[in-house]
């Protein structure tokens, strides 16, 4: 035993091991500011990030997340031509958070109503006179009641939480993708595509060779590059010296729902823990606050979302919490009476079966499935997911005493014991 505590260096923690302090509440829930970044030069009305997976994050759903203050990263599962196509496809649409749902004005287009919805493929439209809601107008289809929920959150989501759309300069919706970093001409592909951000995707970026790709890419493109994924904070110290103008910081191994890492290879860093190692090496180098850091996997609920935060974060990437909506990139499947997508980790048989396949530049650097492939419970529209993720937010960091992220970081963070777990959350009642 001796032996092997000397081999210990340190515990790590997981979501499920603190909880938020309360603090002073200087506003109301509802004024709590929840803007975020992706990168340096990415801001975010609601701090969320989707992950590059190529059942969760194509154009349409990065088109969506950045129409509702969120922002996307298109998955790099398939040919460069094709994600820079994605890209385009993204920069080409609407922006406007209205665009999610038709609106029909009752004072010049009520005799018109059927016509537009037919004309659109919608179900459902948003009915407004003088700007102002007035109901719902819904077709009878076999999906109106889809396109009726979305356009009630859609409405709601605007009215209560006013998300500002994540636009450039130009403003055309902010999408990102994700790369490789031993992929340079793919990433100067998606630069000239108009892709506002790139994102490394790699399991371990604390590797050297990979880090010296790094330092080479990112001198050949002028945009924001995010590195990840890192766990310690040597990994992000070694990062940061190596890599000149980093954009961000990806952090988390093997916490997401369908990564088998940490079975597989037995090597993980909870996502709460990589933050607290982030934030400490950004701290150290005066730049926590300045080199955004991306909480990366493990998430389930907004309160999750608000651990990240205090922790350090300053915005969260999931793909569990999107991968059942329907604009995620899988079909949807039947089984039963019950509706279902698909959702795989990157390091899947199917998915790295469809890379190399696809991709003739890919090369492979491991032959072990770290990853699985299973279902998810269909959800419907993602503003549904988005607006309960912001409500819940606001609240939290209410709760923390903070107006904004920046002030979550002043906000604390208490270890829980395995029975004050179970004690704050719903028990001793037969739930339905």
């Amino acid at each position: 035993m001796s032996g092997l505590a000397r081999g210990v260096e340190e515990r790590v923690i997981t979501f499920d091991d603190v909880v938020i302090l309360p603090g002073l509440s200087r506003l109301e829930p509802l004024e709590v500011d929840i803007t975020g970044k992706a990168s340096k030069s990415i801001a975010i009305h609601n701090p969320i990030v989707s992950s590059p997976m190529d059942t969760v994050t194509e154009w349409r759903m990065a088109v969506s997340l950045a129409r509702l203050g969120a922002v996307g990263v298109i998955h790099r599962n398939m040919p460069r031509e094709d994600q820079a196509e994605q890209v385009g496809l993204a920069k080409s649409s609407s922006p406007s958070p209205w665009s999610e749902i038709p609106k029909i004005d009752v004072e010049y287009d009520a005799r018109n109503a059927r016509f537009v919805l037919e004309e659109v493929g919608a179900g459902a439209a948003i009915l407004v006179s003088k700007g102002e809601i007035l109901g719902f107008f819904v077709l009878d289809r076999p999906d109106a009641g889809l396109w009726l929920e979305k356009a009630r959150y859609t409405s709601l989501y605007i009215s209560r939480i006013r998300p500002m759309p994540t636009i450039d300069g130009e403003g055309r919706v902010v999408v990102g993708a994700a790369i490789s970093p031993f992929d340079v001409e793919r990433a100067k592909s998606l630069e000239k595509a108009g892709a506002d951000f790139l994102v490394v995707d790699v399991a371990h970026l604390h590797n050297s060779n990979a880090l010296s790709a790094l330092a080479k890419l990112v001198k050949e493109v002028s945009i924001d590059v995010v590195a990840g994924n890192l766990g310690t904070r040597e990994g992000v110290l070694d990062t940061l010296s190596r890599v000149e103008e980093i954009g961000g910081v990806r952090v988390g191994i093997s916490s997401g729902s369908i990564c088998s890492t940490g079975e597989v290879a037995g090597a993980a860093v909870p996502t709460l823990t990589a933050v607290l190692n982030a934030r400490s090496a950004l701290e150290e180098l005066g730049l926590h606050g300045r080199v955004p850091i991306v909480a990366d996997g493990g998430v389930r609920n907004p309160g999750d979302i608000a651990k990240a935060l205090v922790a350090g974060a300053s915005s969260v990437m999931t793909g569990r919490m999107l991968a059942g909506t329907e604009e995620a990139a899988a079909p949807k499947i039947r089984v039963g009476d019950k509706v279902y997508k698909p959702y795989r980790g990157m390091a899947s048989r199917g998915a790295m079966e469809k890379r190399y396949a696809s991709d003739r530049y890919a090369t492979r650097s491991k032959m072990v499935e770290e990853g699985v492939e299973g279902l998810v419970p269909y959800k419907g529209p993602v503003v549904k997911v988005l607006y309960e993720i912001a409500e819940g937010l606001k609240a939290a960091l209410g709760y923390a005493g903070a107006v904004d992220i920046p002030t979550a970081w002043e906000g604390r963070l208490a270890l829980v014991s395995p029975s004050g777990g179970k004690e704050v959350k719903p028990h001793d009642v037969i739930l339905g």
